[in-house]
């Protein structure tokens, strides 16, 4: 920690798991908001972590369960009147967190959504019928069972489609042996070749298969909400993408956002999730379909989101909402990130290239003008000679990463 900045709260010590850039975000957030060092806990980190001022490395073999417990029994030893806050942001360590939530010891306080909410909301299946009922509207969905061997039934939802895990935590071995987050299909033989190579790989979930809702990056919007322990919400967050991650194994992760306000879809996610019986972060993909103007809700994320900060640069930290309810039980109301602001984690000469429209491009432009830019990799507080380089080496190879997978804008975002 900067010698020059004093911790303010002294009763808790953060620990995230993960090792990315949604990692970095809350390691900051916690730095922002409270001016404490948190632990990273992982078999590895990105140079922004690993050379970052704010973060104690601990390094582990692996998230399983006995390695974790193992470790937060270590950090307690080193600091037995403190309080750890559990954190992570990935859908994978959440599922983790929620096979070991009940074996965690007391002095460990871990919000994450009870297990029958979490599997509620993120089966992307079961998803679809919770949006119904709270008249939010979802794709047009068939559930694929991959498992077996009996052939698999032509699509009855006209093309083009698109295919992806109906539960993003189960998928990730698949996506380490080359398979990508989510596929574009023009005909019937691309899901039949996508259906043989996941069952030669040994996948066994389910996948979606789901009407194309056009549009390219520009008609996406995330919403983030947290919902404390008496089930209200203490968090709304919204923003409109801007420019997404094209890289197979990262497609859809955003990149670039403009802050936005949405309160009728505010109240109706809240309430689904409040019907759910969820708490803690959520995080919802809505896609704005151009040709009848509906937003449509494509799933639920159990965690805060990568983008996480962009919360921040609308004005609420979301790991302060975190501790206010979940340490310090104060009953807030809610909070509404809502000041104008331009999030992004690609250089914005990069950015301006894919927004195609004039008058979103103007805000964009006078956002850069207002300095009301915000990058979660560049902190004043964590500007390290080796970490910057490693950050500036990042966000040039944007370029050459959009040049190979997306080079021009789609109507599609494919």
């Amino acid at each position: 920690m900067p010698a020059s900045v004093t911790p303010t709260r002294t009763d808790f010590i953060p620990v995230v798991l993960g090792g990315d850039i949604g990692s970095y975000a809350l390691i900051r957030e916690f730095h922002e908001a409270y001016h404490i060092k948190s632990i990273a806990l992982g078999p590895g980190f990105i140079g922004a972590i690993t050379h970052s001022k704010l973060a104690e490395l601990r390094f582990i073999e692996a998230y399983t369960p006995e390695l974790l417990l193992k470790a937060l029994e270590e950090v307690h030893a080193q600091h037995p009147s403190k309080t750890i806050v559990l954190v992570a942001n990935t859908d994978p360590l959440i599922e983790t967190l929620e096979e070991l939530h009940a074996e965690l010891p007391e002095y460990v306080s871990c919000t994450i959504p009870p297990r029958a909410a979490f599997d509620a909301v993120c089966d992307k299946g079961t998803f679809a019928e919770l949006c119904r009922k709270h008249g939010l509207e979802a794709p047009r969905t068939e559930v694929v069972h991959v498992a077996g061997t009996e052939p698999i039934a032509p699509s009855a939802i006209p093309f083009p489609v698109v295919a992806k895990p109906a539960v993003s935590a189960g998928y990730y071995d698949t996506l380490l042996k080359g398979f990508k987050k989510v596929y574009f299909a023009t005909e019937q033989a691309e899901l039949d070749e996508l259906w043989q190579g996941l069952r030669a790989s040994g996948f066994t979930g389910d996948f979606l298969v789901q009407e194309l809702i056009g549009g390219d990056d520009t008609y996406m919007d995330s919403l983030t909400l947290y919902i404390g322990r008496d089930g209200r919400p203490r968090l709304l967050g919204a923003a409109q993408v801007l420019l997404e991650d094209h890289a197979p194994a990262m497609l859809g992760n955003p990149v670039a956002m403009v802050i936005r306000e949405k309160p009728e879809l505010w109240e109706r996610a809240s309430a689904l999730l409040a019907d759910a019986g969820y708490r803690g972060f959520a995080n919802f993909d809505v896609k704005r379909d151009p040709a009848t103007g509906r937003e449509v809700f494509l799933d639920c994320n159990p965690r805060m989101g990568r983008n996480s900060y962009y919360n921040v640069a609308g004005g609420v930290n979301p790991m302060e909402v975190l501790v206010r309810d979940a340490l310090d039980d104060t009953g807030d109301e809610v909070r509404i990130a809502k000041n104008p602001a331009l999030y992004t984690l690609v250089p914005c000469s990069l950015l301006r290239r894919y927004v195609r429209d004039k008058a979103l491009l103007a805000e964009v432009d006078d956002l850069i003008r207002q300095k009301r830019v915000f990058d979660p990799q560049r902190y004043v507080h964590d500007r390290g000679l080796r970490r910057m380089i490693d950050v500036e080496l990042t966000e040039k190879n944007q370029f050459r990463k959009f040049a190979r997978y997306y080079p021009e804008a789609t109507d599609t975002s494919f």
